[in-house]
């Protein structure tokens, strides 16, 4: 009897040592770091991080300074009855192909989470010989610099912009994202044109509306995610997701 109870002595001690240290001093619960923290399940998919490639082969700094268009229609993108048209170019010289480029602008723009969502707009990417309301185009460094510069604006070679028409990706940018975008390379690419024709189609730039949230792809997350996390889409979870407007 006696050594029964000695054991049972010893296992509530053992006990007392385990639930102390999961306390702090003052008898708090202590958080288990390890343990991640609940996710929406709306925006798991952009926090399961892909790496960015490493070592993906960056583009020239200054293309030729003229661009290969395309010459086929696309399919219409939406069903609303705002109808815009658009072109897609490639900057020559800058080892991107013109191909490629169009399938992932016309894939963006016909997404459910883009702008058609709004169930107003309708978008179609023509040929060149047609007339459109807007061009997507991709350009070097050097060469999207110049042209945001032409309707005043200072990119410094690294970010995209729109002025008139003219929505312009910078080459680099498309190539290899940001480091403070913890991503997939895709999502960026989603961000990029979608951040661009959204100015395009009227909208300002947003801030982050709370730390831990999807950011609004009106904000510039380019330049940093300002406790948001990185989201590609004008659209979440079937309702347009905004920030606080900046001036």
């Amino acid at each position: 009897m006696l050594a029964v109870g000695l054991a049972l002595i010893t296992i509530a001690a053992l006990l007392m040592a385990v639930d102390h240290a999961r306390r702090t001093p003052t008898g708090q619960p202590v958080t288990d770091s390890s343990a991640p923290s609940p996710v929406p399940s709306s925006i798991q998919s952009f926090q399961a991080l892909t790496p960015l490639p490493t070592e993906a082969p960056s583009p020239p700094h200054e293309g030729q300074g003229v661009f290969s268009t395309t010459k086929t229609d696309g399919r219409y993108l939406g069903r609303g009855a705002t109808l815009l048209r658009f072109h897609v170019a490639v900057e020559k010289g800058i080892g991107l192909r013109l191909a490629d480029f169009t399938k992932t602008v016309d894939t963006v723009l016909g997404d459910p989470r883009s702008w058609i969502a709004d169930g107003e707009l309708k978008l179609r990417r023509v040929s060149e010989d047609e007339p459109a309301d807007f061009t997507v185009y991709l350009a070097s460094a050097a060469t999207s610099e110049r042209m945001c510069a032409e309707g005043g604006l200072d990119t410094d070679g690294y970010t995209s912009c729109q002025l008139g028409g003219q929505v312009i990706i910078n080459a680099d940018r498309w190539v290899s994202a940001v480091p403070e975008f913890e991503a997939p390379l895709a999502e960026y690419r989603a961000y990029a044109i979608n951040h661009e024709v959204g100015h395009q189609l009227g909208h300002g730039h947003a801030a982050c509306p709370a730390p831990g949230a999807a950011a609004p792809v009106m904000q510039q997350q380019t330049l940093g995610m300002q406790g948001c996390l990185p989201y590609g889409w004008p659209y979440l979870d079937g309702r347009l997701h905004t920030g606080p407007d900046i001036p």
